[in-house]
């Protein structure tokens, strides 16, 4: 095929295109498209020969930014959610999806990576979680209905309706979704060894943890039940989830080790599941693999972070 056509491909390309040289410290910029420059602002000069660091927006999540970087040092493929700085100092939450390629034998290894604008979803969804805090203020029964009273965060009903409206969002997408489910063992044997005020206070304290974790407008903390949290995030793939669920369960047990006495025997484990929906499944066939992963990583303190099973 003409190298000429293939370029003006790509440069039409209605989602942005860059390649790096991955073999770089800096992972050195070789080529955009006029997309990828639309979306950041920045001219084909300003992008050239620059490291892909200096775009990296202070927004971006740390697991997000590891899992990144571990496949450009690894050489496999990744698709993450980044936080982008822009020319005009803005930032723009911008899917990256993409991997390796050698070229004719080179020692080099370069990265192509497929960018979309996904600025405009994040948003939306953080100015209707903006407007249903606004009206929780307002409507007592609203907060009862949707929230939990002891950690603040939202209930399970609440979450069992946006996890089917992103499970129906995300088939049409055709793009992945991570659930999180994150169990607190012995917490009940917990409050009546030491009261419900201080097992209320660890519940609420690990609440807050995970807030910290998960601070994109687009993921969805909740407390599940009485030993439960569950989490759910679009677009985001099976690799960056894992990470993320490494990460999860460091933080909650260290929230445990200060609060909780050792002889009470409080841990948490965590199970990850990660799909893109198809048609004939619901988003309940994904929440069973989790709960089905978690039961095997409570049965020892001693077990990782445990991935479900594909059963779709």
């Amino acid at each position: 095929m003409d190298t000429q056509l293939l370029l003006t491909a790509l440069a039409e390309c209605r989602d942005g295109i860059v390649i790096t040289d991955a073999s770089t410290p800096k992972n050195r910029i070789m080529y955009t498209n006029n997309a990828f420059r639309q979306m950041t602002g920045f001219s084909e000069s300003e992008l050239m020969d620059k490291g892909t660091r200096f775009l990296l927006g202070d927004k971006t999540r740390p697991t997000a930014a590891k899992a990144f970087r571990q496949a450009l040092g690894d050489g496999a493929r990744v698709q993450v959610t980044l936080s982008a700085v822009c020319k005009d100092g803005n930032q723009k939450w911008i899917e990256i999806s993409g991997g390796p390629v050698e070229y004719q034998g080179e020692k080099k290894r370069y990265f192509i990576g497929t960018c979309r604008n996904v600025n405009d979803r994040i948003s939306a969804i953080d100015a209707l979680m903006a407007s249903e805090i606004k009206f929780e203020k307002t409507d007592t029964e609203q907060s009862i209905s949707s929230y939990d009273t002891v950690t603040s965060l939202y209930n399970r009903s609440y979450f069992e309706e946006v996890a089917e409206r992103e499970w129906v969002a995300m088939k049409k997408e055709r793009r992945p979704l991570s659930l999180f489910l994150i169990g607190i063992s012995n917490i009940e044997q917990f409050k009546e060894q030491v009261g419900l005020v201080q097992g209320n206070k660890v519940m609420a304290a690990i609440a807050g943890a995970l807030r910290q974790v998960f601070r994109r407008g687009i993921d969805l903390v909740a407390k599940y039940d009485e030993e439960r949290f569950i989490v759910i995030s679009t677009g985001m793939a099976w690799e960056e989830a894992a990470l993320m669920g490494e990460r999860l369960k460091m933080v909650v047990n260290a929230e445990i080790k200060h609060l909780a006495p050792a002889e009470t025997y409080l841990f948490a484990s965590t199970a990850v599941a990660t799909q893109v929906p198809e048609e004939g499944f619901h988003v309940d066939h994904l929440i069973e693999s989790a709960k089905k992963a978690l039961l095997k990583a409570s049965e020892s303190k001693n077990v990782g972070v445990l991935i479900a099973e594909n059963e779709l």
